[in-house]
């Protein structure tokens, strides 16, 4: 299984989060669940990508072309893919992926999340996704989302479709037992 890490350029301001990510990359591997995720040594990236490498897991990067330099393309990884924009990026990370985790980042890490939890509504995918949230980084966002269910701008379903934890194995027990919802447009 392969499973798109949607995360951090930066490091954030507590170790936690480097701390967290060291953790998911060795449980991820235990699982032998394969890491796709944006190509990049920078922040979280990096420790993603380091920290699964140390446990011998495939890694498989995808990198715009112009990010090579800013982000600092990982070298050391299984795979890298290099793309000409974001969206080729978030393109080939969904189609590469099994499986989607969101851990703490910024708009980067929020635009692919949107994206891909888009692309499940309208039923172009029925992959897992979950935000693995540490120290309570998506309480907010995912008030949010049930906000936005209770306004009428979301299907109930497309909120409680998403795992939600900030423990590792509640995360891969939600993606491995996952059943997609119906998509807004089914008949």
């Amino acid at each position: 299984m392969n499973i798109a890490i949607y995360c951090g350029s930066s490091f954030g301001n507590n170790i936690i989060y480097e701390e967290s990510t060291k953790n998911l990359a060795k449980k991820l591997a235990l699982k032998k669940f394969n890491i796709v995720y944006g190509g990049s040594l920078q922040g979280l990236m990096g420790i993603i990508s380091n920290e699964s490498l140390k446990h011998n897991n495939m890694v498989t990067g995808v990198i715009t072309y112009d990010l090579v330099t800013k982000e600092i393309e990982n070298k050391n990884i299984t795979k890298i893919y290099k793309v000409d924009t974001m969206n080729q990026r978030k393109a080939k990370m969904e189609e590469l992926a099994d499986a989607f985790i969101a851990i703490p980042g910024g708009f980067g890490t929020l635009d692919e999340t949107f994206s891909v939890l888009t692309s499940a509504q309208i039923g172009h995918h029925e992959k897992p996704f979950a935000f693995y949230n540490v120290n309570g980084y998506y309480n907010k966002l995912i008030d949010f989302l049930e906000n936005c269910v209770k306004e009428g701008f979301i299907g109930k379903s497309f909120v409680d479709m998403l795992i939600v934890s900030d423990d590792i194995d509640e995360i891969i027990k939600g993606i491995e037992s996952y059943k997609a919802p119906q998509s807004k447009w089914a008949k």
